[in-house]
């Protein structure tokens, strides 16, 4: 999956989130994702002290402790890096369980779960909307990642899989494997995903891309 900002900072700032539902509507009904437990009990199994993780993966102690705590979002390109050294993927940490036995699933619109980057973190970023909730025996992985004019990813990412992104409305640029496509609305690309991929939204409006992914990797 393409990444959203955060090197510097580890992570980055979403500022701007659809407005297709009031906000107290959107609360209410959308679900909410907690994953701070996954990760303390990911990192415990690999045997890390806050110390050690936080070294691996380019961070204070304390915004680890956040993330544990429940008090910090992370950027998607650092959840990526945190994943990766504790053995486990986004998907597993964004698992909801097996799906009910009926193999057919509507998902109305105001139970898509948008999922931020924390105000604390740093400048403005990318959010995404999570288009199918991720079992864990599941293959495809479908988002709407939304990014921001002059935001671009934290460098490249590869992975296993393949992936496709389709620009709902925008224009974007997406680097793959050293080769720079400019998107624009109505256009998609499709590629494997063990390819070095990152984007930057050069427009003067946020770009919406719908990305899927296979096998779940964000």
């Amino acid at each position: 999956m393409v990444q959203a900002p955060g090197t510097r900072r580890a992570a980055e700032l979403a500022t701007e989130q659809p407005a297709d539902l009031p906000d107290s509507r959107r609360r209410a009904e959308q679900p909410e994702y907690h994953i701070g437990s996954k990760l303390k009990h990911a990192r415990l199994v690999r045997g890390h002290t806050l110390k050690e993780l936080a070294e691996i993966v380019g961070c204070s102690e304390s915004m680890l402790s956040k993330l544990e705590n429940e008090k910090l979002t992370p950027s998607i390109s650092f959840l990526h890096r945190l994943a990766s050294a504790l053995g486990t993927s986004i998907a597993e940490l964004f698992a909801e369980g097996d799906q009910a036995a009926s193999p057919v699933h509507h998902f109305p619109a105001e139970r898509r779960a948008r999922i931020v980057e924390d105000p604390e973190l740093g400048r403005s970023g990318a959010w995404f909307e999570r288009i199918i909730p991720i079992a864990k025996s599941g293959l495809l992985q479908a988002n709407i990642l939304n990014i921001p004019p002059g935001v671009r990813s934290d460098g490249m990412v590869q992975h296993v899989g393949e992936e496709l992104g389709y620009l709902i409305e925008g224009e974007l640029d997406v680097v793959v494997d050293d080769k720079a496509y400019t998107m624009r609305s109505g256009d998609l690309l499709f590629f494997p995903s063990s390819l070095p991929h990152g984007y930057e939204n050069r427009g003067e409006r946020v770009a919406r891309i719908l990305w899927v992914n296979t096998p779940p990797s964000l």
